[in-house]
């Protein structure tokens, strides 16, 4: 029987070998986003050359794909064999886990965000109205479920209805709905003990889910029209394309993004099977020019999907969702096998040291573009002063979240997991999250009324 202890640890090392360019990786997901938040919130105004201000705000779109394939490879990487192999308790023990790893940080900006709202300003100066839909929709965010379902909150959506830099937390709801999903397929997955049969069904799994995704995209209009009749006018994607039900279902909502967490549990248990194949000259010659074309690939998928002037096809209609996740799976396979210049990059000290800290940078950018853009006022700037700030905002998020990462995310989930042989704490600090959101949604009971 495993250590109540030291279960975490155990899970984490579940295959004795860590793999730092995936670090290195993350940092390249986070500063994806990262980049096009800033772009969008700092130099939307100023046109430049080639359109480089449209394409660094597209950036997100491969950052979100990215961080969802390595989710699904770390996860099934490092929480397999604890689960198929200690049951329930090792399921206990894996969520345990992701709760020390998310919730403490997910918790501190949540509450830095409510304080930082315009709602909470709106409130101050005798306009309830707006600080009703933060009440409303934080029973939803403390329990992490805002992605999971569509509801319209004053002319709003579930997900923007808590205000500052809060709807970003959609792909931490995602997530928990990836974890809790995780058990029920890690079975299957690891029946899948050739590389040849795990590549397969990666390869099946890609075609089956660009369908699906294809095909609701092009159902989009009459998703439209039925969310519009069961909603009202805030569900149109004509008239509000953020809040829309079709936004929500095919970028927001974890049941189309769970394709892109899937291949990477897949793209895991691949890796794992060929570990075992001692890795020769020529082959990691071969799998370091595989990593580029997979990297130059993004540049050309995402120009299909997001130039104006490229009509329709196959990747637009996934632009939301699964396009880029096959040249992000292979990345994250290369990265965790091979060791050329690609593989040499995401191992640097720097690289790794900020791939720590992206669950940080994720988190607290979207605060810190906000405050940016308040102090700075709405005058406009010169391109040069815009660039420069941008640079400065993005310097002082980088070391922000390193701070967070080694005074708050590190501390908070080594005592949070150094709790866990005391089940009466264990079950407390679990349901804590509930029982708050309960008691909001109890006191905000009047408000829907």
């Amino acid at each position: 029987m495993l250590s109540e202890r030291d279960v975490s640890a155990q899970a984490r090392h579940s295959h004795h070998e860590e793999l730092p360019g995936l670090t290195g990786l993350r940092f390249v997901a986070a500063f994806s986003v990262l980049i096009a938040h800033a772009a969008a919130a700092l130099l939307a105004v100023h046109e430049t050359p080639l359109g480089v201000v449209y394409w660094l705000r597209q950036a997100s779109g491969f950052g979100m794909t990215l961080f969802f394939v390595l989710s699904g490879f770390v996860i099934h990487y490092n929480y397999a064999s604890l689960i198929s192999r200690d049951g329930l308790r090792g399921v206990a023990a894996y969520l345990w886990a992701r709760f020390a790893r998310l919730y403490p940080l997910f918790l501190l900006t949540l509450l830095v965000n409510v304080l930082l709202s315009s709602r909470l300003f709106d409130l101050w100066n005798g306009h309830v109205e707006p600080f009703e839909s933060t009440l409303r929709a934080l029973p939803y965010f403390l329990v992490s479920i805002q992605s999971w379902f569509y509801a319209p909150i004053q002319g709003g959506s579930l997900i923007t209805a808590v205000g500052g830099g809060s709807p970003l937390t959609w792909s931490i709801s995602a997530e928990w709905f990836f974890y809790f999903a995780y058990p029920c397929m890690a079975w299957f997955i690891l029946r899948r003990r050739r590389p040849g049969t795990a590549a397969a069904l990666l390869a099946l799994w890609c075609a089956l889910w660009i369908a699906l995704a294809a095909g609701l995209y092009d159902r989009s209009p009459a998703i439209d029209a039925w969310a519009v009749d069961r909603f009202g006018s805030i569900a149109g994607m004509q008239d509000h394309q953020q809040d829309s039900f079709v936004r929500w279902l095919l970028y927001f909502s974890p049941y189309l993004r769970m394709g892109e967490f899937v291949v990477g549990a897949l793209v895991a248990q691949f890796y794992v099977q060929m570990r075992g194949r001692m890795v020769t000259e020529l082959e990691n010659f071969i799998g370091s020019c595989v990593m580029l074309a997979a990297a130059l690939s993004v540049f050309y998928i995402t120009y299909l999907m997001y130039d104006p002037d490229v009509g329709v096809n196959l990747f637009r209609k996934m632009n939301m969702n699964f396009g880029l996740a096959p040249p992000a799976a292979v990345l994250v396979f290369c990265a965790a096998r091979y060791t050329g210049f690609g593989g040499r990059l995401l191992n640097a000290r720097s690289a790794i040291a900020l791939g720590e800290a992206s669950y940080s940078i994720y988190l607290v950018h979207d605060v810190a573009l906000l405050i940016a853009v308040r102090l700075s006022g709405q005058r406009p700037h010169s391109l040069a002063f815009d660039v420069v700030k941008l640079v400065g905002v993005i310097a002082i998020v980088l070391l922000v979240s390193r701070a967070l990462y080694s005074f708050c995310e590190t501390p908070s989930r080594k005592w949070l997991r150094q709790q866990w042989g005391d089940k009466r704490v264990v079950v407390a600090l679990a349901a804590a999250p509930a029982v708050l959101a309960l008691a909001l949604a109890g006191v905000t009971y009047p408000f829907r009324l």
